[in-house]
């Protein structure tokens, strides 16, 4: 036992000691009020375990959280080169959209080669300018999330204030990646009849199904069939947070269809980082904020009168609602509400 503080102060211990347990193996023992001696223990091999794991419990968490994020965007890639093969280095690609605010450059390496990752799901417009060439600039880019198209840009040789804008493209096809998906984007989700939930348009992608036997009979809403797996083997994602019910499957906590930009359904050969799901991913991504104020005025109506016959309940209806819904309240009568976003 080393005493540190007794030499200091010169103090004696009297009968009336008295002793403080002040964690990480350090003990105060002295005279009231005084505490005179520190004593140390050695620490145990388990504690050395624990000790040595947390930064690599803490590295793997963060990781498995960023590799989630990156389902909510997408991406552009591809290569610059002039009309003889020739690749164009330091070059600046530029992409644009109302869905994002501002916009992206990036240039070119020595190989031509740029990406451009992490944008938000829309529709983008490219420019590449490089000195000794034309402007390029090619727009209505669609860019769904999780989509990472290659577009090669072929430069003109000419005074960079001339523009060769390109009008009209064949369809951007994704050669990158081999998954089976559906994107259902927000003007499909605005001029289909759907239900409250994203679940509802579910049954888009090839292969899955709602099956009413997995749900109960006043929730609809769960129930999905990929690829024949039931609903508790499929992975729910809301905004790249993982929302799956652990217990019983399905979706754990809804998320309003008003507020989604769009959904995807990836029914076979997706990512290795999601490995625990067996039957499909489905993967909501909510409205971003731009430059522009926009918002939404909207009113429904939900009654029983309009429901079709509930298949598993038979000789019941699919319901006895009788209210309107709007913005997340209910009321007893129907009545307009208001969306900003």
């Amino acid at each position: 036992m080393k005493n540190v503080w007794g030499e200091l102060c010169n103090r004696t211990a009297s009968s009336s000691s008295s002793r403080f347990d002040i964690g990480r193996g350090y003990t105060l023992t002295g005279p009231k009020p005084f505490a005179r001696e520190i004593s140390t223990s050695p620490e145990t091999p388990k504690s050395k375990l624990w000790k040595s794991a947390v930064p690599f419990l803490l590295t793997a968490l963060m990781a498995i959280s960023s590799a989630f994020a990156q389902e909510t965007t997408a991406g552009i890639q591809g290569s610059v080169k002039d009309p003889s093969g020739a690749v164009v280095a330091n070059a600046t690609v530029e992409v644009a959209s109302p869905s994002m605010i501002g916009t992206r450059k990036v240039q070119t390496d020595d190989g031509g080669s740029y990406r451009v990752a992490a944008l938000p799901p829309g529709e983008y417009t490219l420019t590449v300018t490089a000195p000794g060439f034309h402007t390029f600039r090619q727009r209505r880019i669609d860019l769904a999330v999780g989509r990472l198209p290659s577009i090669d840009v072929v430069m003109e040789v000419g005074a960079v204030a001339e523009t060769v804008e390109v009008s009209d493209t064949a369809t951007i096809i994704d050669v990158t990646q081999s998954k089976v998906q559906v994107t259902v984007d927000r003007q499909t989700l605005d001029n289909i009849p759907k239900g409250r939930s994203f679940q509802s348009v579910i049954p888009f992608a090839a292969g899955a199904r709602q099956e009413p036997l997995q749900g109960t009979t006043s929730n609809r809403s769960n129930g999905f069939q990929i690829d024949g797996a039931t609903d508790s083997e499929n992975v729910y994602m809301i905004d790249g947070v993982n929302a799956t019910n652990i217990q019983t499957g399905g979706v754990g906590k809804s998320f309003q269809i008003d507020f989604i930009q769009e959904v995807q359904i990836k029914s076979s050969s997706f990512e290795a980082e999601y490995g625990g799901a067996l039957g499909g991913v489905i993967n909501a991504v909510p409205k971003h904020g731009s430059n522009d104020w926009h918002g939404a005025f909207f009113t429904y109506l939900q009654n029983n009168a309009m429901n079709a016959n509930d298949a598993c309940a038979s000789g019941l209806t699919a319901g006895t609602v009788n209210s309107a819904t709007f913005a997340g309240f209910s009321n007893n009568l129907p009545r307009p509400g208001l969306q900003l976003s």
